[in-house]
């Protein structure tokens, strides 16, 4: 599932803010591979200034399908400041369904140092900011979600299914939102720009595109970096991957110094916490939707779909040391910023991320995997939550088994993962770098999903010199070593947002 759960930081925030243009249905085109570009002239916080050109590309939305409408996908070319530059790299954002295309300087900036080896080029995978492919929820508001495993899967499944409703009655092919096609549309801006070859640079579900791609058209590729690897059949999560993390992370509290020795054991705090809640959930109060309050009640359920949402993410992680020992002692308030940043998925559903998803499925071997660690997991409810239980609401074809069996490619290739990241665990790339034979791995220490790179300016010159044709095999790469939150007062360094101020 990619990184649909999580929230990015504010460096991916700025990569994905809004641009000018949201792509729609392609009206203004008569055939499938038509384009329309306009040039721009933009600059950095900095002041440096680049040339671009944004564009649009007619696309089928399913190519299976004569009839099929044409719809629009988006880029915006950032030329390279090089005498000579390199093949265009083009990024792949994750999700499924966040949008790649900024114009915003702070977004600008974080470009420069490819810039100086190739350009970028920004794009918008199909349905990602198609207004008619989202659909919020407009009955009652769901305040049990967070109550129980039944109730949340039982909404959510209503909810995925009058979306899916919803959003084929406004004339969305719902099948035509799959890997495979956004692969090909990878191809169609390649002939857009009218190069011979490109370089790709995927992240979390966009690794997942980028080795599509590579299996269909990696003879046009000249470089892959390939961070945060979720590859052909690993849509679906290992249970024991989560709980793998937290022992880790149980380990590493037990020896903070600044939490004094009170943490010894955060496995068995979790389950102190984790009994509490089974047996009578902790109301918690959040901004409602009018502008006032509701409150939510969080069951055993709620506290761990929570931390499933979060424990890959190096700057939550600090907090949950305390969040688990004030839930111990009755109080909910640092619970309450938690499930006001995960409750709008009960009640929004962007169709383009459930389809693709829904879509890619999983082997029967990797099925079986995961159903056998369902008995020793702590976390098998919620490792993948909602799916499976929503495909069937959803209708679409799956891919096929050989959209996920194993790759094998030539293609000069760059894996990166974060040491502290479960949700993409640094062993995804290596099983997948046994099939690519001119592969490079590193692993960012300390670092969780998105402190691999969107957080860390340690890692884009790194990336810079690969796709300029250097051997970056011995570089090392670390984001700051974790320090947890003090149980009970403040401390200016580390601080978390769910602390009161």
């Amino acid at each position: 599932m990619g990184d649909r759960l999580r929230a990015a930081g504010v460096l991916a925030a700025a990569l994905i803010a809004a641009s000018p243009a949201a792509a729609q249905r392609a009206t203004w085109a008569k055939q499938a591979g038509q384009a329309r570009t306009e040039d721009r002239s933009l600059e950095t916080s900095k002041g440096l200034a680049i040339a671009a050109q944004e564009g649009w590309i007619a696309v089928p939305e399913r190519r299976g399908d004569r009839a099929s409408r044409l719809v629009e996908v988006h880029y915006l070319r950032l030329r390279s400041t090089a005498a000579s530059p390199r093949a265009p790299l083009v990024y792949l954002s994750g999700g499924p369904g966040s949008t790649g295309v900024s114009d915003s300087p702070r977004a600008l900036d974080f470009w420069t140092p490819i810039l100086a080896v190739s350009d970028v080029v920004l794009f918008d995978q199909r349905g990602t900011r198609d207004p008619d492919l989202r659909w919020t929820w407009d009955g009652p508001p769901p305040l049990d979600y967070f109550r129980s495993a039944n109730v949340g899967r039982g909404h959510i499944v209503e909810l995925c299914r009058r979306a899916a409703a919803a959003i084929r009655a406004r004339g969305v092919d719902l099948a035509g939102y799959n890997t495979i096609e956004s692969a090909d549309d990878v191809e169609e801006l390649r002939r857009a720009l009218g190069v011979p070859k490109l370089s790709l640079l995927g992240f979390s579900y966009g690794t997942h595109l980028g080795t599509a791609f590579l299996r269909r058209h990696g003879a046009v590729v000249e470089n892959a970096v390939l961070i945060g690897m979720e590859g052909p059949d690993h849509t679906y999560k290992q249970p024991l991957a989560m709980d793998t993390q937290l022992r880790k992370l149980s380990a590493m509290a037990a020896a903070d110094p600044g939490l004094e020795g009170r943490v010894p054991d955060l496995m068995a705090l979790l389950d102190r916490v984790d009994a509490k809640l089974e047996r009578e959930p902790i109301a918690v109060k959040i901004p409602g939707p009018d502008g006032g309050s509701v409150t939510m009640p969080v069951g055993s359920f709620g506290l761990r779909f929570i931390l499933r949402a979060d424990v890959g993410d190096a700057t939550d992680l600090p907090v949950f040391p305390r969040l688990l020992w004030s839930l111990d002692r009755g109080d909910p308030s640092i619970l309450k910023w938690f499930v006001a940043k995960r409750s709008p998925i009960a009640v929004q559903a962007h169709g383009m991320g459930y389809a693709t998803d829904a879509a890619s499925g999983w082997s029967p071997g990797r099925k079986a995997l995961i159903e056998s660690q369902t008995s020793s997991s702590r976390f098998a409810d919620v490792v993948n939550f909602p799916f499976p239980d929503v495909v069937a609401a959803w209708g679409v074809p799956d891919v096929g088994d050989e959209f996920r069996s194993p790759l094998v490619s030539s293609v000069r290739t760059l894996f990166v993962s974060g040491e502290l990241d479960w949700n993409t665990p640094p062993y995804q790339a290596e099983e997948l770098k046994w099939g690519f034979s001119n592969a490079t791995h590193l692993v960012v220490a300390n670092a969780g999903h998105e402190q691999t790179w969107l957080q860390n300016p340690e890692t884009m010159p790194v990336l810079a010199d690969f796709l300029a044709g250097k051997d970056v095999s011995g570089r090392r790469l670390a984001y700051p070593a974790l320090r947890f939150i003090p149980l009970e007062g403040s401390d200016p360094k580390p601080t978390h947002p769910s602390l009161s101020r």
